[in-house]
């Protein structure tokens, strides 16, 4: 048998005396082990926190502006150009995937700088994101409202160029040039309002994305199209989606179209894809609904779970939209809301609304004042967060009011008389008001009762 040796007997003496002192203080060991494990847990989380605003400038969100909303201010170097939408940045000596505020660029299918390639505008999208950067030399200036937005993992930053003296917003230059939709934002809200005038006066232009024809000819080419989508869940139902949809109608009275393998989205990365035997007929409308159900030849069901279109919040000036793409990636029909710029309608004098709040037998009435017959397809009345949308059959001639009873079925609908199927009373007696609208927020006729106003 080996005889131990001095090393041995020392190393086996400490082992003793540990096992002792655990024997008689067991929770010190405990404690120990907890005590390591947290501060693990602790460093873990701290490195896995966003870039943090020490060490960083402050000023105003908007490049070129003195006031407004302020931010936290980084500047950094681009590494490299992911996509239209997403740039990968050194800020100090942390590199980072960064992606842009407020825009959505169509979707790459190889990032490969050499051999890009995916959806129609999105490589267009990148090569110019990638020239702003190099006429900058790579230099550029982050700006957040909260320094902990993010979207899948990457903060959230709005992203400008240096140009000679001054910083150039690149989000402002791609919406300006058609070239990615507009993706309001929540949290880093204050380009909304800027960003929405700079997509209207692109889709006025016709640039881009919004060149129903840039991608390619057909499939029928020209055909004319009206497209709107109900955004906002009605008040009886809040975070039901199957109180969104989308609604195309074919303006042209003699010629079906086709539209099986066309595409619909949102702002963020939702599609729904038609299915092969969909047809919008002559002069017909076929609807989309966000929710479950089944389908038929003018009814079609997203399958979603949860809404998909963003309510419009006025205290960020916040909206969304709904794009119709074609198979060759042309956008055909779409909508965005609210309206900022031109937002006249041809029947914003046309209308008187008069209302009846008196339980079971309450409604609202839409009166034609003008000297011609008037449709309401296209508008939606608004009470108290409720939503009533007209049908197609709803036109006025000139005089004429059309009454929507609340809690009458729709079944007994007639031309004049309109059930809003409403299983409780909606309308305040006291005081409230009522609004009719366009799908893009724009009011044409309101009516205030009771201490309330328009």
């Amino acid at each position: 048998m080996r005889t131990p040796g001095p090393t041995q007997d020392r190393v086996q003496r400490r082992r003793d005396r540990t096992f002792a002192a655990r024997r008689r203080f067991p929770e010190n060991a405990v404690t120990h082990r907890r005590l390591r494990r947290t501060l693990l847990l602790a460093l873990l989380a701290l490195a896995a926190l966003p870039a943090a605003a020490s060490g960083a400038d402050h000023g105003p969100c908007v490049v070129g502006t003195s006031g407004g909303e302020q931010c936290t201010i980084w500047y950094g170097r681009v590494v490299a150009v992911d996509d239209g939408d997403t740039l990968t940045v050194k800020v100090g000596s942390r590199t980072q995937r960064v992606r842009i505020t407020g825009i959505q660029a169509m979707e790459l299918t190889s990032y490969n700088p050499r051999r890009r390639a995916g959806q129609c505008h999105a490589v267009e999208a990148a090569e110019r994101l990638e020239q702003l950067v190099a006429q900058g030399k790579g230099q550029v200036r982050l700006a957040a409202m909260d320094h902990r937005s993010a979207s899948r993992g990457r903060p959230m930053r709005s992203v400008a160029v240096r140009r000679g003296d001054r910083w150039v917003d690149v989000g402002r230059t791609l919406l300006r040039e058609g070239l990615v939709l507009w993706m309001p934002s929540r949290t880093e809200w204050a380009w909304n309002p800027r960003y929405a005038i700079y997509v209207e006066q692109a889709q006025a232009a016709r640039v881009g994305l919004w060149d129903t024809s840039a991608c390619g000819a057909g499939p029928n080419e020209g055909h004319p199209l009206k497209l709107w989508v109900n955004w906002k869940s009605d008040a009886s139902q809040p975070g039901n989606p199957d109180n969104e949809w989308v609604r195309i109608r074919n303006l042209d009275a003699e010629r079906p179209l086709p539209i099986g393998g066309w595409w619909l989205r949102d702002s963020g990365l939702r599609e729904y894809r038609f299915p092969p035997h969909a047809v919008i007929p002559a002069g017909g409308v076929i609807t989309l609904y966000v929710g479950e159900g089944f389908d038929d030849e003018t009814t079609f069901h997203w399958g979603q779970r949860q809404e998909v279109f963003d309510n419009v919040r006025r205290d960020i000036q916040s909206g969304d939209g709904a794009y119709l793409f074609d198979p060759d990636g042309d956008m055909r029909a779409w909508m965005t809301y609210p309206c900022r710029t031109n937002c006249g309608d041809p029947n914003v004098n046309a209308f008187e609304l008069v209302v009846q709040p008196k339980g079971r037998r309450e409604w609202i009435g839409v009166r034609n004042v003008s000297p011609y017959p008037v449709g309401l397809e296209g508008y939606r009345l608004t009470v108290r967060g409720h939503i009533y949308a007209f049908d197609s059959d709803a036109v006025l001639q000139p005089g004429e009011m059309l009454r929507v009873h609340t809690r009458r079925d729709p079944e007994r609908d007639t031309r004049l008389e309109k059930g809003w199927g409403q299983e409780w009373p909606i309308v305040p007696n006291r005081r409230g008001t009522a609004r009719l609208s366009t799908f893009t927020d724009a009011v044409l006729a309101c009516v205030a009762w009771g201490s309330a106003s328009c």
